[in-house]
């Protein structure tokens, strides 16, 4: 598909697998693939005006951006990586729209918690990741089986490189990672604490997520 937008929570992990995808396909594309990163943005107006600044097309007083975006891109083999477009979906959808329709050999993938809603989208949800039922517990050496439980550890160990999987956190592993949805971005930072928190501790303050996740 032209326009492929990945979409789902924040903190899912659509930013990391735009970043993978793009790097997968760098060598598929002659006039290379481009990011343009609109998380900091929050003008609308200014959506074409980052895109011209990432390709580096300058601007003209006398022609539209859109226009000379698509001057510089309509010949060239390219993709387009637009990150976080959801506080600003009309602009990118407007900019997406206008430039497949006069690049023919252009390509988006642009990451939203919503779609752009342009027609040709093909949208494609980013789930959470696998974890255990903290009701029905697998046995410990097949915890790590669980996406979100490796996550879990192999982030503690960042600050605590012996830590473990095992019997006497498997519980509390299992419901850190349920109550937080299996959203990496979430269990980061709640790995990031097990030099202040047992997991214990962490699965009983998360009743209070936000709160502690924020500090």
């Amino acid at each position: 598909n032209r326009l492929v937008t990945l979409t789902g929570s924040g903190g899912v992990g659509k930013t990391r697998l735009s970043l993978q995808v793009a790097e997968a396909v760098l060598g598929d594309y002659a006039d290379g693939v481009w990011l343009v990163e609109l998380a900091a943005l929050a003008d609308p107006a200014l959506v074409a005006q980052a895109a011209a600044g990432v390709l580096g097309v300058r601007e003209e007083p006398s022609r539209p951006i859109e226009d000379m975006l698509s001057a510089w891109l309509r010949e060239r083999q390219a993709l387009l990586v637009l990150d976080n477009c959801e506080h600003l979906l009309a602009a990118c959808a407007r900019l997406a729209e206008g430039l497949l329709r006069t690049c023919p050999r252009l390509r988006i993938l642009a990451s939203s918690r919503e779609p752009l809603g342009v027609a040709g989208e093909a949208v494609s949800l980013v789930p959470s990741l696998p974890f255990p039922d903290r009701d029905s517990l697998p046995a410990t050496d097949r915890l790590l089986d669980y996406t979100a439980v490796r996550l879990f550890v192999d982030r503690a160990r960042l600050v605590r490189p012996d830590y473990q999987a095992a019997e006497h956190n498997a519980s509390s592993l299992a419901r850190i990672c349920q109550r937080l949805d299996g959203i990496p971005l979430a269990i980061e930072m709640a790995a990031a604490r097990v030099n202040l928190l047992t997991a214990e501790q962490l699965a009983d303050r998360l009743d209070d997520a936000f709160h502690l996740l924020s500090g």
